[in-house]
């Protein structure tokens, strides 16, 4: 019996080196690797706006990635207006920032094969959007 519960405390010391991390460590390390992956200027961006920008490798198109992981990508014109809302993203459970930065390596290598398999939608003009607000108060009212 004593070596019993010497092999069991041995194994519980043994997997105690190999705790599981918490949703929030996961989070938390992989919102470092994006950020060790971003180049200085979009890393000020994304700290200061929770999004960077990114150009298209095939195009030279830009997008806008903000923080998040579904409907978070955006097609600009010149001038920095939305023109087109992207969602697409790996498959699997991941943390937002390996989302993230698996969205900036697919449109910076990968940018056609990325458009086509994307959901995307036009972008609302403002005044859409505006009217579409109020709707959604009247209703409420």
């Amino acid at each position: 019996m004593a070596a019993f519960r010497q092999t069991v405390g041995a194994l519980l010391r043994s997997l105690s080196a190999f705790r599981l991390l918490s949703h929030k460590d996961v989070q938390e390390r992989a919102n470092r690797f994006l950020m060790q992956n971003l180049l200085p200027a979009q890393r000020q961006q994304y700290e200061r706006h929770a999004y960077f920008d990114v150009i298209g490798g095939d195009t030279g198109n830009r997008y806008r990635i903000r923080h998040g992981y579904q409907m978070n990508v955006e097609q600009l014109d010149q001038n920095g207006r939305r023109t087109r809302l992207l969602c697409f993203m790996p498959r699997g459970g991941l943390p937002v920032g390996d989302i993230m930065l698996a969205q900036k390596i697919a449109l910076e290598l990968f940018e056609r094969e990325t458009l086509n398999v994307a959901n995307g939608s036009l972008m609302w003009d403002l005044g859409f959007e505006e009217e579409m607000r109020l709707r959604r108060v009247v209703r409420r009212r």
